[in-house]
């Protein structure tokens, strides 16, 4: 069966009911002038910021809350296992990632003025810019209740987030599953991992191993790069068996 055999038998089969209130449409949209001319340009920024209230609410209320969570422990107890509570921010950006997947969203969402992958790569962008921002903040806050330098701080936090979100890119990048549950674990052995390590390596923390941990700093950072940017190519292909 020839294309257009087939084409005409999908409209036999599928008829279409007439649009109601087209007339009605048209005019509205005439009186707003938005049949003619171009769309109007949006910069960067402003792009950036209307992404802001698509956000969950909710991922900003579990990244404040854990934000302070590690703020209170610190105060409290300056013991290695605050730094492993890190990975847990990770799980907001990772299930951002895939939302429009799993609601089944990403094939009309493809075809919208801005494509999906921009709207996705702002979202991760904000995302990750306000949840470093705030761990930049929380170290500088809870410094002065630890004998450990700031880079060494920065270290101890920000490797086990950046681990917890390059093995939940992976997975979330190869894995178009309808929750949201695999980042979640990821996120919480990530954290379980962090917390148990100084029981088994008690010298991790140690400060001769500090170059260890810039050379895990920058070896995530840069295998992360390497994730979003395959995770990039993925979107440009083909939702059909969504």
């Amino acid at each position: 069966m020839d294309n257009d055999r087939i084409i005409k038998y999908l409209k036999e089969v599928c008829q279409t009911p007439e649009p109601e209130n087209k007339e009605v449409f048209f005019q509205r949209l005439e009186e707003r002038g938005l049949t003619s001319g171009r769309p109007v340009v949006i910069n960067h920024g402003d792009f950036l910021l209307r992404q802001f209230p698509y956000i969950g609410k909710w991922i900003w209320l579990l990244s404040s809350f854990l934000l302070l969570f590690i703020i209170g422990i610190c105060y409290g107890n300056t013991g290695n296992y605050p730094f492993a509570l890190t990975p847990l921010l990770a799980i907001g950006i990772l299930i951002e990632t895939r939302r429009s997947f799993r609601w089944k969203m990403a094939e009309l969402e493809h075809s919208a003025r801005f494509s999906l992958r921009s709207v996705m790569l702002a979202r991760m962008f904000l995302v990750g810019a306000v949840e470093t921002a705030g761990l930049l903040i929380v170290i500088l806050l809870v410094q002065p209740w630890f004998s450990y330098s700031v880079i060494r701080i920065s270290l101890y936090m920000l490797v086990p987030y950046l681990t917890a979100s390059l093995v939940g890119s992976v997975y979330e990048r190869n894995n178009r599953s309808d929750n949201a549950w695999g980042s979640v674990i990821i996120c919480i052995l990530s954290s379980a991992f962090f917390a148990a390590a100084p029981y088994y390596l008690s010298i991790m923390y140690e400060e001769r191993f500090t170059i260890i941990w810039m050379v895990a700093f920058i070896l995530l950072v840069l295998s992360l790069g390497i994730s979003v940017r395959r995770w990039i190519c993925d979107m440009e292909g083909p939702v059909w068996s969504l």
